[in-house]
């Protein structure tokens, strides 16, 4: 009950900061928007260095030491996001590219390296993820219901190469084609508590080695402007994946990933958004333990703010998650957000979702890069039996 009161407590200040910040009379988009790179600037006196900025092509925003807790596993990161224009920015959206290597100096090792590319006048969206990872993951069985006590720790090394292209047929709507590659060696079973774990039982995907090799059908609908912080519009994907035996896959499987987000803009005078966020997550066949569906598991792993990566697994997934954000400052510096998620899982015996699992945070922002809409991010979430706090670059969703 101590956390629960913590968050109430948290939450109605950042209310009352939210609500004496409004005062009548002050139009907020009428002042300059300040971020941390100013303060930086301003500190050294670097008037050249101001004046270069604003001719840059290219917005870098750069965190060297950045946090998120999990399993036990402390994991340290640094972050860099690039974000370009590459046609007039008028018609054409922001490209990113987020490059984030980690470890916790001990069992966990990678980087991953995620581009979202936006062509001239938006004709085409290439986006896709490149890992290469060596891990230690605690997972505790299929479904939402999983016990603590069915601990079983799994090592693997993965690499990752998902490639998508997609083309405008109209407006913001695009079909693509795209390519996965999952590649895992070296899996062990660390430490079952038990003499016969649900991961040997599973029994698919469970070997030294299991590779997937998927072609994708993807339909997508992206009419935001920025996806790093997008202030209002609508994204929905559909991705209809394929690994048949033909492309040398260990086994045959297919799924479907239907991820689809909405952003409210409440206010003309000031960043006050509230963002929407469903996600269905399905797999179909022979899928290897590996490549099911889970907690954080999602591209980008950005569900389930709150639990441990793997807590929770299953064939399918539904999860949803509602966010609101807001400057506390009008000069947009500093912000907040409070938020709520919810995930489940279809259980093995059942193949029906029974159970649900909620968490909720809230979090602290602070502009780091006002040109691309960048912020540092530092979140706290507690779901059931589950705390976890997280200090990165970007909006989750």
């Amino acid at each position: 009950m101590g956390c629960k009161r913590f968050f109430i407590l948290v939450f109605l200040f950042l209310l009352d900061i939210r609500v004496s910040a409004q005062q009548p009379g002050i139009d907020s988009a009428s002042v300059p928007q300040k971020d941390l790179i100013d303060i930086v600037l301003k500190l050294f006196k670097a008037e050249k260095a101001k004046e270069n900025r604003e001719k840059r092509k290219v917005l870098f925003s750069i965190i060297p030491l950045a946090s998120v807790s999990g399993g036990g596993r402390q994991v340290v990161v640094s972050s860099v996001n690039a974000a370009f224009f590459l046609g007039p920015p008028t018609t054409t959206n922001i490209s990113t590219v987020n490059f984030v290597p980690y470890t916790n100096f001990a069992d966990r090792l990678g980087f991953i390296i995620t581009p979202n590319i936006w062509l001239d006048e938006n004709k085409w969206n290439l986006t896709g993820e490149f890992r290469i990872a060596n891990n230690i993951v605690d997972t505790y069985g299929l479904g939402a219901n999983s016990s603590k006590d069915s601990l079983v720790e799994i090592n693997y090394q993965y690499i990752r190469v998902y490639l998508n292209a997609n083309r405008k047929v109209v407006g913001p709507f695009y079909l693509g084609l795209g390519y996965k590659l999952d590649y895992f060696y070296n899996v062990k079973e660390i430490s079952p508590t038990i003499d016969s774990s649900f991961f040997s039982k599973y029994g698919i995907g469970t070997g030294p080695q299991t590779t997937s090799t998927g072609i994708t059908l993807n339909f997508l609908f992206d009419n935001r402007r920025n996806s790093i912080n997008p202030s209002q519009g609508f994204y929905s994907s559909l991705f209809f994946r394929f690994n048949p035996k033909f492309l040398a896959n260990d086994y045959e499987w297919s799924s479907i990933y239907f991820d689809t987000r909405k952003y409210f803009s409440l206010s003309d005078k000031r960043h006050s958004v509230l963002g929407i966020w469903a996600l269905y997550w399905g797999s179909f066949g022979d899928v290897p333990f590996v490549n099911l569906p889970g907690t954080k598991l999602d591209l980008g792993q950005r569900s389930a703010r709150g639990y441990d990566l793997a807590r929770y697994m299953g064939k399918q997934m539904l999860y949803g998650e509602m966010e609101y954000r807001f400057d506390i400052t009008r000069d947009g510096l500093f912000g907040a957000t409070v938020f709520a998620n919810a995930q489940s899982y279809t259980e093995p015996a059942s193949n029906k979702f029974e159970y649900i699992k909620p968490a909720a945070g809230i979090g602290l922002r602070i502009k780091f890069n006002k040109r691309s809409n960048t912020n540092v991010t530092l979140d706290f979430a507690i779901g059931k039996n589950s705390f976890n706090w997280y200090l990165n670059l970007g909006e989750f969703f």
